[in-house]
């Protein structure tokens, strides 16, 4: 099917409905584009233009007789995601980032007039996983090592990789509080003073340190959420990859099952609340399960993570180089791994692959 549409960009602009991960399944000189009217716009106005296939991620019936129509509704299969990925990575992303959540957050409080806004931060959670949840779920692309977190050889943490590349260098707290929600409040299974990447997240916030989602929900509805930003940290299916040597499917199941249910807790205590209000949920990165996949270990690499590097491979075709605040780091393609997965995990992650990379992003108003 794409290479149908690959012939009918070569002749001219398409439009159509398309799932957002085929934006990443075609080649960089593709050029993706949002509005018909505005590509229109381009095409006929004076400026000279580079001549590139073009493709309309929108159906506008008032151009069909313009532009040629094709719609691909569907998530496109995950082979197809992991062969594109690496070409699209260095590209100008037409989806969705990691790097973006904070901008998008702040855009829809001014926008909206939110008086409260929620952000669970859940460890682990890939999109394929909750593709069937009742809420719209957005692809997010990691655009970055699928890692919670990384350090430099100061032990500082890099600001724009995994969770602080969500939050931002400039905290969606503090954002928030420039735009209307002066007070905000965390909660974490971590502890600030014993965790420097809780520490970051946190910064300039109130933290608490609670046992797991349900304290956080039992203390929330005792308090005032007028005006008030809530950061919550959950551990989701990277609890089930460390340290357990098998995990089964239906583990992965329940515990995706159980993201959604707190999900919804979250969702009802605002709406019961009163409040305008928006919920949104993001992951750092998801899992490759031993159980589902068969790597392919690179002979020559002796690399300090199983799916990625801080060191130039030998073979640099099996990897992509990305730059970030530690220098360059090199994600392994899929399925290759750099160093044998330890015995007593059950999934891995940091690379680059459909599983790993694309992560989901909800957003759920109550009360607007």
């Amino acid at each position: 099917m794409i290479e149908l549409l690959l012939k009918q960009l070569n002749i001219a602009p398409v439009m159509g409905q398309f799932h957002p991960l085929w934006s990443l399944c075609f080649p960089p000189d593709v050029v993706i584009a949002h509005s018909a009217k505005q590509v229109a716009e381009q095409l006929d106005g004076r400026e000279r233009h580079e001549e590139k296939p073009i493709l309309i991620t929108e159906y506008n019936p008032a151009f069909a007789d313009r532009f040629l129509s094709h719609h691909l509704p569907d998530c496109p299969p995950a082979d197809l995601i992991n062969r594109m990925l690496p070409l699209r990575m260095n590209a100008r992303q037409p989806i969705l980032t990691h790097k973006e959540i904070g901008k998008c957050i702040v855009s829809d409080t001014q926008r909206q007039g939110y008086e409260t806004v929620i952000l669970l931060l859940v460890d682990g959670l890939c999109y394929d996983d909750t593709r069937h949840w009742s809420h719209p779920v957005t692809p997010c692309l990691i655009a970055g090592p699928s890692i919670t977190f990384a350090q430099t050889n100061q032990e500082a943490i890099v600001r724009d990789v995994g969770f602080p590349g969500i939050v931002g260098q400039l905290p969606i707290a503090r954002q928030l509080a420039q735009v209307g929600l002066p007070r905000s409040r965390g909660y974490s299974y971590w502890e600030r003073e014993k965790n420097d990447v809780s520490e970051f997240l946190f910064s300039g916030m109130p933290l608490q340190r609670v046992s797991g989602i349900n304290t956080a929900l039992t203390l929330l509805r005792d308090i005032n959420l007028q005006g008030l930003y809530i950061q919550i940290v959950r551990e989701g299916t990277d609890g089930l990859a460390h340290r357990r040597r098998e995990v089964t499917a239906p583990e992965v199941e329940a515990t995706v099952k159980a993201i959604w249910e707190d999900f919804q807790q979250l969702v009802e205590l605002v709406a019961e609340n009163g409040r305008r209000a928006a919920i949104y949920l993001v992951s750092d990165h998801g899992i490759l399960w031993k159980y589902q996949h068969a790597f392919v270990r690179l002979p020559d690499e002796n690399s300090a993570h199983a799916r990625y590097t801080w060191e130039r491979p030998f073979d640099p075709s099996c990897a992509t180089l990305i730059p970030t605040g530690n220098g360059a780091c090199y994600l392994y393609h899929y399925p290759f791994i750099g160093r044998q997965i330890p015995a007593n995990d059950s999934g891995t992650h940091g690379g680059l692959s459909y599983w790993e990379s694309i992560v989901p992003f909800v957003h759920v108003e109550v009360n607007v």
